[in-house]
């Protein structure tokens, strides 16, 4: 038996285009949702990096230059904070520093900011499924020596040990970038 009244197939092809249409437009919206989201990101970490990277206040004893360290880390953590990414679903708890210091030349290079983050690939669940994108954003940029650990060094290289500022030494300590 062939059925010869075709009333109604228009509006079956209308929808089925519609829906592979609409779902289309919503993964390249959801698309360029993710790369924006990716370079604020991006260089909310890289501002970061550059805070720890720059942060110096001459806190460290001679002998002892980690509290420069500390509140260098303390700033660029505030840096960060202060894109509010958490507003695209960021959190800021996941930014962490790669710490300078006493590190082996291996992993001086990879001092500096770096945090994760989870994107959602499909607004409604049905073309991906619930799978999300984990996404790393990094920026290493490495960190000078701070001013504390400059002094301790020509101290050592000039006396031989590390704290100059007992024993009555009587010097001002000079370097040329250390």
């Amino acid at each position: 038996m062939k059925i010869k009244n075709q009333d109604g197939q228009s509006t079956i092809e209308f929808i089925l285009t519609f829906a592979f249409g609409v779902s289309f437009i919503l993964v390249i919206f959801t698309t360029a949702i993710n790369y924006a989201t990716g370079y604020l990101v991006q260089y909310a970490t890289f501002m970061a990096s550059r805070v720890y990277l720059t942060q110096d206040n001459f806190k460290g004893i001679i002998g002892s230059p980690g509290s420069a360290l500390s509140d260098a880390t303390t700033n660029a953590e505030t840096a960060f904070k202060s894109y509010k990414l958490s507003a695209f679903g960021i959190p800021d708890s996941n930014f962490k520093i790669n710490p300078a210091g006493d590190t082996d030349a291996g992993s001086y290079l990879t001092v500096g900011g770096y945090t994760t983050f989870e994107q959602s690939i499909d607004p409604i669940g049905k073309v991906a499924g619930q799978q999300k994108l984990e996404m790393v954003s990094e920026s290493f940029l490495g960190k000078e020596p701070t001013r504390a650990e400059c002094a301790t060094r020509v101290c050592f290289a000039m006396t031989g040990n590390v704290n100059c500022g007992g024993g009555g030494l009587d010097i001002t300590l000079y370097d040329d970038g250390c």
